[in-house]
């Protein structure tokens, strides 16, 4: 089959992954903000979310489920590259970037289970990653080894008992969808990364909401706390040493962060087109403007920057340093060229830009927490420089 240059697959898959992803968006997505809900009716929202797991676009460690393959970050994502899951996410972003990161936040973690190729204590449907630990995510040294200080070392651990392990320790900002079966858990096992399969639901696993948050309300967001969890030797994922599991999720979730940056910035350049086509000034549509006019087309062009420097990931894997660095890099670029986009947007609108009416608002709080999350730019900007410094590529 023809390759298209743009995506790095056929485009006869580009097509059904990105048709697939508009008709879920224009039959599930949209339909939760009919009514007067600023980050729509989140009451419907695990009804809408079991639909992505019918059709397959969420990704899940049952076998048994569509999108165990070919979800978002399904098993396939190692032989098809980012391209199919970051179309799925961008193009549902741009309805609802909060829908969109339950979809990612499900699929990095079913991914780091389906990589791992072991038989499991128990098979989840719906999983969350557990890997950070306070404000931001661990520092280059902590990377490499759990028990540096860099500046601080993982407080998370599994000590091993006999045949089981038993977890202490706590997990800062989880994303997740609601109702969750298991975590996969990233903790300190003497010297080295250990990463595990907890039941949600086993004793001594905690969670509490976040509360009330700025953006991306849609996805859940906990802190989980681990007293004394006892686990079997089984639910270990990793061979001995989860290092690369590490850079694993840590690649995939900042790719997928990007993605849906790029969703939230083109559903802006839409809303603002439509709203300048339909907006009259002075006698005459504002589209005409020529000020609108270069915001929209400025806003336009800072996307194409952002999908051209994440679509420059297609083929690198998710494995080493090296492209870690290039996923780290990727966020912090999309990220604020998307931002300004969203803002760009918002200003064609004038003060009602800043209403709940037009929904602008909800993609300039999504934008923006999109930014910090996971790592804001203060901490990839260090860990780029530090990769680079210490030559571990």
């Amino acid at each position: 089959m023809e390759k298209e240059p743009a995506y790095g697959i056929c485009a006869e898959d580009a097509a059904h992954y990105q048709d697939l992803a508009r008709q879920y968006a224009k039959k599930s997505v949209l339909p939760i903000f009919e009514g007067e809900y600023s980050d729509g009716n989140l009451a419907l929202l695990p009804e809408k979310l079991k639909t992505a797991f019918e059709i397959g676009i969420a990704a899940t460690p049952d076998e048994s489920l569509a999108g165990c393959q070919y979800g978002i970050w399904g098993s396939a994502a190692d032989e098809q590259g980012i391209m199919p899951s970051v179309l799925l996410l961008s193009i549902i972003a741009e309805t609802c970037g909060g829908v969109a990161m339950c979809l990612h936040a499900q699929g990095v973690a079913s991914n780091l289970l389906l990589q791992s190729k072991r038989k499991l204590p128990f098979t989840p449907v719906r999983v969350g990653l557990c890997f950070q630990e306070g404000f931001c995510p661990p520092f280059l040294g902590t990377i490499i080894s759990p028990d540096k200080d860099s500046p601080a070392q993982i407080t998370t651990t599994a000590i091993q008992r006999g045949n089981n392990y038993i977890v202490n320790g706590s997990k800062s900002f989880v994303y997740s969808m609601n109702d969750v079966d298991g975590y996969v858990v990233f903790a300190r096992v003497d010297k080295k990364w250990g990463c595990f399969l907890v039941g949600a639901s086993q004793k001594g696993v905690e969670k509490s909401d976040v509360g009330y948050r700025t953006g991306l309300r849609a996805s859940c967001v906990d802190h989980v706390k681990f007293n004394n969890v006892e686990i079997p030797g089984e639910a270990r994922i990793d061979e001995g040493d989860a290092f690369e599991l590490v850079i694993r999720a840590m690649s995939i979730n900042w790719t997928g962060m990007a993605a849906i940056a790029i969703g939230i910035a083109k559903g802006s350049a839409i809303a603002a087109r439509k709203y300048a086509a339909e907006r009259y000034q002075g006698g005459k549509q504002i589209e005409d403007q020529p000020a609108v006019k270069m915001l929209i087309a400025g806003a336009e062009a800072l996307m194409a920057s952002a999908e051209a420097t994440l679509y420059a990931l297609q083929g690198n894997g998710f494995t080493g340093l090296k492209n870690l660095k290039k996923s780290a890099a990727a966020k912090l670029t999309v990220m604020d060229l998307c931002s300004r986009a969203v803002t760009d947007c918002l200003q064609t609108f004038g003060g009602y830009g800043y209403m709940e009416d037009y929904g602008m608002e909800k993609r300039l709080r999504d934008v923006t927490v999109l930014k910090s999350a996971s790592g804001s730019p203060t901490y990839l900007k260090q860990l780029i420089f530090d990769i680079e410094k210490e030559g571990a590529l």
